[in-house]
């Protein structure tokens, strides 16, 4: 595929040439600005802007402002530049005719024609794509003349495909090109366009970036698409009620592969619950894929739009985004299909001079490690075992040498992690390894896992054993006691019915009476079990995982061997590099969030190798300076100083502080109050501690008090917000740093008019991995990098903690940051710098001029 780079520079346009729906505050104005220099320039830009100031939005105009520009240049550039060789290359043949050099003016021209077919060549191609889009759009605008006079189906017809062209669904290849298992490659010569991949952790944050673009004027030109799981996009009924993705995957491309002809008729979708009689997808037609591709590529949808579209259409949402990839020129998706090269080749998504732009990015480098790394249980390697051995055993006879060979090598490894993680008396529980020792230790160092892993890939190995063990799980093999050829449930169904042929003789009566009520609860039973798709996830997509961990370099990663609890886990040292070819490949990356900093670790680790690309810029609030009140609370009510480290915070002193400090808070805090505190164990140890003074009670007479819990939040949040809802109502939630709470939500207005932080969040420093990555940071980075890394574990929780509150311009709201560490300036630095600069007598105050002071800022309000 061919891509133009133009050789002239765009300027930034002014503020008002973004097309941001509403008029830009200034932090906007140089957000959008910054932004597009970077991408011109090429460059990796790290931004902070503070949750609640239109980041997001920010982004999208000012990444499209500049691809809309870039896309003009391109074509102007290209047109120009053809008209500028045609014409040097008439004035070399002119002068060629007089020069005695004529051998030098000769390879010049020959040059020049050179150029000019390249030109050519890449002009046609761009004429070509253009068109292809234009029909594209046409062909769409005629659909939904042909859909208005349309009535929506019913539930039921919306599980049924138009069946009038049977053969449409027989059309596909079995390649894993089609199925989405290899790279796609082009084998057509085509124009590459440069293309935004905007990724974030949710596909709810993709939905919101979606509908802010419908608000754009950029939402009525630019091609968008939105990409997802399987378990998001797809549409097939008997697949989507499996729920496991792992088992959503391996049904699609089992029916993707099916010989069976597509049959949507109620018989055969019943039918095709089982394993043995799978017919091919009738959604996977190609007119209706490129139907529901055609769609995606002419309205922005979100993921939920495009799986509702699809449903009504009859056309699989997840080929048909896949299949509106490469002509998109805006693509959302999450970060897992972006981060893992394995995930990118499957896509087809080729970042070669693309930009890409990394949303909700302060966790960019936890959400790597843990993309790559990988864990195998006891239990899981046993099945894994279990299942191999019974596909050896059925299939014996019909594999050849080297496929048996490769699989009697998967049962070895299998068995000898199985015996490394055999308890035994005496040894240390849990140790630490790298890739090269584990194998050493498993005495499979010898086997070639390149060479295994490849079997398995090429063969389509974890599939075929699932589709047996399946098969197995539901067609059970008769007995020593049943008839040959028939299966359990047949000779269940033979008892009842023996019942009720011999139950009207005397003599039999009572002998069967028996037999048939047992056989008759025992068929009801087999009969539910047989009929569900409760069917285990496979555990041969994790061990290949694993066993391709140990494939990678040595000094990138340890192995966690832990036979206590029966678990062996691969961690990621190095992120780097698995970052390293998006950052090759890119033209551009953008990292941006609401809470970046401290960014030293961010760039220590990824970005290294090119310090000279790297652009950072750190935005204050949108809000006024006034309208956020930040506290370092070192000393309590009683002047006893606080420090809730996990030695001191559960003493009674601790907590009668923190009972007062809450009590007095709440006595002048309107609307909502959220306490963050550092675990659940320490939530309840506070809770019950409240109760037992009398403290719950005092609370509750300005508050309702609600806890978090580590199951779903959505109820506890209704509640929440409806006890703020009556007239002066006021709700006190007691939250967990890291829970489900502290990361995106939205405490606006009254549901946060304050947030307090109880302590320093800081994560167990004896846990083994916590250590180890500690050490490798140190080995590799210098002296006091693990604890820096330590460190920003602790003041990224609190920063995200902190950015529940102030959604808005108009919103105001404390922060009580309740620990005398949180006076240390090495801790001030690494907190928002909106914060940090605004703290109230930031070496410590004495608490009740806390309070007054609180009490002031509300009523000015």
């Amino acid at each position: 595929m061919a891509q133009y780079s133009p050789r002239q520079c765009l300027a930034t346009p002014g503020a008002s040439d973004f097309g941001f729906p509403f008029a830009p505050y200034a932090i906007q104005e140089q957000l959008m600005q910054e932004l597009f220099s970077v991408l011109e320039r090429r460059q990796v830009g790290i931004f902070e802007s503070p949750t609640g100031t239109g980041k997001s939005l920010t982004l999208t105009c000012g990444a499209l402002t500049w691809l809309r520009q870039h896309e003009e240049l391109v074509r102007s550039e290209l047109l120009q530049r053809i008209v500028e060789v045609e014409k040097k290359l008439d004035r070399l043949q002119a002068a060629s005719a007089q020069e005695e050099d004529w051998i030098s003016a000769q390879s010049e021209s020959r040059e020049q024609q050179v150029e000019l077919q390249q030109l050519n060549h890449l002009c046609s191609l761009l004429d070509k794509r253009e068109q292809q889009l234009v029909v594209i759009r046409e062909r769409t605008k005629e659909r939904k003349k042909h859909q208005k006079f349309r009535t929506r189906p019913k539930p039921e017809e919306e599980q049924q495909v138009d069946n009038e062209h049977p053969s449409d669904a027989d059309t596909d290849s079995d390649s894993d090109h089609e199925l989405g298992d290899g790279p796609e490659e082009q084998s057509e010569d085509r124009y590459r366009p440069v293309q935004i991949f905007f990724c974030s952790r949710t596909h709810s944050q993709l939905a919101q970036i979606v509908a802010e673009l419908r608000k754009t004027p950029h939402g009525a030109w630019v091609r968008c698409v939105s990409l997802g799981s399987r378990q998001q996009l797809c549409i097939n009924p008997q697949v989507r009620k499996l729920r496991n993705v792992g088992l959503i995957n391996e049904r699609c491309l089992d029916m993707a592969r099916s010989k069976a002809p597509a049959n949507p008729s109620k018989k055969s979708r019943l039918a095709a619950g089982s394993a043995a009689s799978l017919s091919r997808c009738p959604f996977k037609a190609p007119a209706k894929v490129e139907s529901l591709r055609d769609v995606a590529l002419c309205e922005p949808l979100d993921i939920e739009e495009l799986a509702v579209e699809g449903t009504a259409c009859g056309g699989c949402s997840y080929y048909a985004s896949r299949s509106a990839q490469d002509d998109a020129q805006l693509v959302l998706l999450p970060y897992q299909l972006l981060l893992q090269r394995s995930a990118r080749q499957q896509l087809g998504i080729d970042l070669r001079g693309s930009v890409v732009i990394v949303d909700e990015a302060h966790n960019l480098l936890d959400s790597i490690a843990q993309l790559h790394g990988s864990e195998l249980t006891r239990s899981q390697l046993e099945l894994a075992r279990e299942q191999v051995s019974g596909y050896k055993l059925q299939y014996a006879r019909r594999l050849s040498t080297r496929n048996l060979l490769s699989i009697n090598q998967l049962l070895f490894v299998l068995r000898r992690l199985l015996k490394l993680l055999e308890p035994k008396a005496g040894a240390t529980s849990v140790r630490m390894l790298r890739t090269y020792e584990l194998s050493s230790e498993g005495d499979f160092d010898n086997i070639d896992l390149h060479a295994l892993l490849e079997f398995c890939g090429r063969t389509r190995f974890a599939q075929k054993v699932q589709g047996h063990a399946t098969r197995a799980q539901r067609e059970p093999r008769p007995s020593e006691n049943q008839p040959p050829g028939s299966s359990r449930q047949t000779l269940l169904q033979h008892l009842v019915t023996q019942h009720k042929t011999l139950g009207k003789q005397p003599h039999g009566k009572r002998k069967l009476a028996e037999t048939h009520a047992e056989a008759e609860e025992e068929l009801q039973m087999e009969k539910k079990s047989s009929g569900s798709d409760q069917v285990a996830p496979s555990p041969i997509r994790p061990l290949l995982a694993f066993i391709e961990t140990l494939t990678s370099n040595a000094a990138d990663g340890r192995v966690l061997l832990n036979p206590q609890a029966g678990m062996v886990k691969y961690l990621l040292l190095d992120p780097a590099e698995h970052f390293a070819d998006i950052l090759s490949e890119a033209r551009a990356i953008v990292i941006a969030g609401g809470t970046m900093q401290p960014t030293q670790e961010l760039k220590e680790q990824l970005f290294a190798r090119c310090p000279e690309r790297l652009v950072e810029r750190f935005y204050s609030h949108v809000v006024p300076p006034d309208a956020v009140l930040p506290f370092v609370v070192a000393k309590g009510p009683t002047g006893a100083s606080l420090c809730f480290s996990y030695a001191q915070r559960g003493t009674p002193a601790m907590l009668k502080e923190l009972s007062m400090v809450l009590q007095n808070l709440c006595n002048v805090l309107p609307g909502g109050v959220v306490c963050f505190l550092p675990s659940y164990e320490y939530l309840d140890t506070v809770h019950t501690h409240l109760e037992q003074s009398g403290g719950l009670q005092n609370i509750a007479r300005k508050k309702r008090i609600f806890r978090e819990s580590s199951g779903a939040a959505d109820q506890l949040l209704q509640q929440y917000a409806e006890a703020i809802a009556v007239p002066k109502g006021g709700a006190l939630l007691l939250a967990v740093v890291g829970g489900k709470l502290s990361e995106g939500l939205n405490f606006a207005d009254d549901l946060g008019r304050a947030v307090l932080v109880v302590g320093l969040p800081y994560p167990n420093r004896n846990a083994p991995e916590l250590q180890q990555r500690m050490r490798y940071l140190d080995e590799r980075l210098g002296s006091g990098a693990g604890n820096e890394y330590y460190e920003n574990i602790c003041m990224k929780a609190v920063n995200q903690c902190i950015g529940r509150s102030v959604r808005h311009i108009r919103d105001y709201a404390c922060v009580f940051l309740l620990d005398e560490r949180y006076a240390s300036a090495r801790i001030r630095e690494k907190l928002p710098e909106w914060i940090a600069r605004h703290i109230f007598e930031p070496n410590g105050v004495a608490f009740g001029a806390v309070q007054a002071r609180t009490a002031r800022f509300f009523k000015n309000r």
